[in-house]
C-alpha cells in the first residue's frame, strides 16, 4: 500500500500544478472562461471522445460494466441530490444547480491523469471508458438540469440535442465496430486535438477556481460536495459487487466515482442559465476536499 504522502506527491500534486498555472494565468491576464469552455464543449472534448471510443481495445463486457457503474451511480447521486434539495426546500433555480453540482463528475481533466499516474496506461484506458459514460450523462441529464432551473422540461430536453459530444461517441462507436480504416492525416489531426483536451481542461479548472467564492452559500455547497465525494464512491462499491467488477477495473470505477464536481458543470451553468455562482463554488470546495478524500480512497484501493 502506498503511503498517503506518496499518493499526494506523485499522483495529485502534478494535476494541481497545472491547475495552478490556469489560476495564476487568470489572475494575471483575466482570461475569458466562457470562450475556453466553448472550445472544450464544441472542439476539443468531442475529438477526445471520438478517439477514445474508436480505438478502445477493452472487451465489450468490461467496457459495459464500467459504463453501467458510471451511469447508474450518476443517476443514483442525482436522485439523492434532488431528494436533499426538496428536503432543504431550495427553490427550483438553486435545487437544479445543487443537483447538477452533485451529479456531474470530473472524470476527465482530473480523473484521467490521476488514473494514469495511479494505475498506468491500462488504468487510463479504463478511466477513459468511464469518462465517456459520464460525458453522456453530462450532456443529457446535465444539460437538462442546467436548463431546468429556468426553462420548462420540454425546452430543457431540447437543449440536450444541441451539443456534439454524444454524436462524437456514436461516430467513434461506428468506426470501432465497423473496423473503419481512418486516413492517417485525419487520425493524426484527431490525435492532436484529443491530446490538447486534458491540459485545456485543467487550465479551465484553474481559471474557474480563481473566480470562485463560497460566501453566503456554505450549506448547499458543503452538502453538494459531500454527495459528490462520499455518496458517489459508496454507491460505486455496491455497484462493483453487483456487476462483478474486479481488479483494476473495480479500482478505476470506484476512484472515478469519487471525483469532485466536473469543470463542465460550470460550463453548462453558464451556457444554459443555471446558478453559476453556486456551481463554481461547489467545484472549488469539492476539488480542494478531494485532495483528502481521493488520497484516502487510493490508499485503500492500491
Amino acid at each position: 500500500m502506498n503511503t498517503l504522502a506518496e499518493i499526494v506527491y506523485n499522483i495529485i500534486t502534478p494535476i494541481f500544478l497545472v491547475v495552478a498555472v490556469g489560476f495564476v494565468a487568470d489572475r494575471r491576464f483575466d482570461i475569458d472562461p466562457r470562450s475556453l469552455s466553448r472550445l472544450l464543449v464544441y472542439v476539443f472534448t468531442p475529438f477526445l471522445i471520438f478517439e477514445g471510443v474508436a480505438y478502445s481495445d477493452l472487451s465489450g463486457s468490461e467496457a459495459g460494466q464500467l459504463v453501467a457503474v458510471a451511469m447508474v451511480m450518476s443517476v443514483g447521486v442525482a436522485l439523492a441530490a434532488w431528494a436533499v434539495a426538496r428536503w432543504a426546500r431550495f427553490d427550483r433555480h438553486t435545487g437544479a444547480a445543487f443537483a447538477l453540482s452533485a451529479t456531474l463528475i470530473n472524470a476527465g481533466n482530473y480523473g484521467l491523469p490521476l488514473n494514469r499516474f495511479a494505475f498506468g496506461s491500462a488504468g487510463e484506458e479504463r478511466a477513459l471508458v468511464f469518462f465517456i459514460a459520464t460525458v453522456v450523462v453530462s450532456y443529457t441529464l446535465g444539460v437538462f438540469l442546467a436548463s431546468f432551473g429556468r426553462l420548462s422540461a420540454r425546452l430543457a430536453l431540447r437543449n440536450v440535442f444541441t451539443v456534439p459530444l454524444i454524436y462524437a461517441a456514436l461516430l467513434g462507436l461506428a468506426v470501432n465496430v465497423g473496423g473503419v480504416d481512418v486516413p492517417l492525416p485525419v487520425t493524426r489531426a484527431v490525435g492532436l486535438l484529443a491530446d490538447a483536451t486534458i491540459p485545456v481542461m485543467l487550465t479551465v479548472l484553474g481559471v474557474q477556481l480563481s473566480r470562485a467564492s463560497i460566501r453566503g452559500r456554505l450549506q448547499p455547497i458543503l452538502m453538494a460536495s459531500a454527495l459528490r465525494l462520499l455518496v458517489g464512491p459508496l454507491i460505486a462499491v455496491g455497484l462493483a459487487a453487483l456487476f462483478g467488477l474486479s481488479g483494476l477495473t473495480r479500482q478505476v470505477a470506484i476512484v472515478q466515482s469519487g471525483m469532485p464536481t466536473a469543470v463542465v458543470t460550470g460550463v453548462l451553468a453558464i451556457e444554459f442559465g443555471a446558478d453559476a455562482e453556486l456551481v463554481t463554488a461547489t467545484i472549488l470546495v469539492s476539488t480542494l476536499a478531494s485532495i483528502i478524500t481521493l488520497t484516502v480512497l487510493l490508499s485503500w484501493l492500491m
